[in-house]
């Protein structure tokens, strides 16, 4: 009888924690919008301007996120993580597109002049 009864409880145990709904943590948030802010920096987002501002409401979504932690309420850190994340994704953005442009417009200026130039 034995057996059987350990059985039961094995098999109810491992169903219950199978049923269970697996979230990714809120420190594994955190650790994605940090590493989102540190691309930007990197690619020059604190000299932009635009993109700066963007950065900086992803450092205080961090901050808030982590107050949120220490007061227990976690779904409101990882919210707060996850807008920090999209800051940081939207300041890299920019960063990246700043570039591009003042490379676009040199581009236009150099073929303006060489048509001028043509005829």
């Amino acid at each position: 009888m034995r057996p059987k009864l350990l059985a039961a409880m094995l098999c109810a145990t491992l169903l219950g924690c199978a049923s269970q709904s697996v979230k990714p943590t809120s420190n594994a948030r955190r650790t994605e919008a940090v590493a989102s802010m540190r691309a930007a920096e990197g690619a020059g987002a604190a000299r932009i301007p635009e993109a700066a501002r963007h950065l900086e409401f992803a450092r205080q979504q961090v901050n808030h996120g982590e107050q949120l932690l220490m007061d227990d309420d976690a779904e409101g850190a990882e919210l707060s993580f996850m807008q920090a994340d999209a800051d940081a994704d939207l300041a890299l953005a920019l960063a990246r597109a700043l570039p591009m442009e003042q490379q676009a417009k040199r581009t236009t200026q150099q073929a303006e002049a060489l048509r001028r130039g043509l005829q």
